[in-house]
């Protein structure tokens, strides 16, 4: 296992520096996988997809949703 994290290191390590797209595109889905898990351990019980809708700042129809 740790020779496998150690190769996918490496390939990272040749690809940098990372576009600026990617950067953005792994942030936003770090926040996006942050964001449900947390509420998921409060317990909240909306999917991800619906967790990514709110965070666009859409309601979601026939859901009550506590802030995020």
């Amino acid at each position: 296992m740790f020779e496998q994290l150690t190769n996918k290191k490496e390939q990272l390590d040749q690809s940098r520096p990372l576009p600026t797209y990617t950067l953005q595109s792994l942030r936003a889905k770090l926040f996006l996988e942050w964001t449900y898990n947390s509420n998921a351990i409060e317990g909240n019980t909306l999917t991800i997809n619906e967790t990514k809708v709110v965070l666009e700042g859409i309601r979601l129809a026939g859901r009550q949703c506590e802030s995020i």
